[in-house]
């Protein structure tokens, strides 16, 4: 149901007439004519709320004559419990968004996703790839080529940009629990990573 506070002002006033009509010995009649316009509630929704009450075994059956239901055999003490049961319930907790984004910062050598932090080294072959591959949209293909301009990777051997970025993925793995956030393809890296 769409509006629980409506379902609740509900159930108090069906709870308020059931107790109008207890007479001084306790004992309640077998019918109980209620008619509590609620703006929030239609005649619908208050039918699938005693619907609900009669599967509770809160009231026996009811039916709509008139304007008026007509509620047979209510349980004054159920209905209470179950009016103090639904108002005491807690609120669903709200989720707090999971953040999915993936960033990194030259300044500390960082990929993050959310608040989890994945450290790289900086000036290192790492670092230099980073900064690089994250220089450009996810998915676009950066030559091998483009990340010797930007340290003396000539000095290393001819894997080392590929040997980086294996190390990056083990980091991002371990540290952020993406598997393969990085590819490699004729020469090429990409970043394969799409937010949800």
């Amino acid at each position: 149901m769409k509006n629980e506070n409506a379902k609740l002002v509900f159930i108090y006033a069906l709870l308020g007439s059931v107790e109008s009509y207890t007479d001084v010995t306790h004992k309640i009649p077998a019918k109980v004519y209620f008619n509590v316009p609620i703006s929030d509630l239609n005649i619908g929704d208050q039918k699938a709320v005693l619907t609900d009450l009669k599967k509770k075994k809160i009231i026996a059956s009811f039916k709509l004559d008139d304007g008026d239901f007509i509620i047979s055999k209510p349980s004054r003490s159920m209905l209470r419990d179950y009016y103090f049961k639904l108002k005491n319930k807690p609120s669903p907790k709200l989720e707090k968004p999971v953040d999915t984004i993936i960033k990194f910062s030259e300044h500390t050598g960082h990929i993050t996703m959310g608040t989890k932090p994945c450290e790289i080294p900086i000036n290192t072959n790492q670092y230099f790839l980073c900064k690089t591959i994250f220089a450009v949209p996810f998915g676009t293909l950066v030559k091998e080529i483009d990340f010797f301009d930007l340290m003396d990777w000539a000095k290393d051997s001819k894997d080392s940009v590929y040997d980086a970025m294996r190390a990056v993925n083990k980091k991002i793995k371990r540290d952020l629990g993406i598997d393969k956030f990085l590819k490699w393809k004729v020469r090429r890296i990409f970043i394969d990573y799409k937010t949800e």
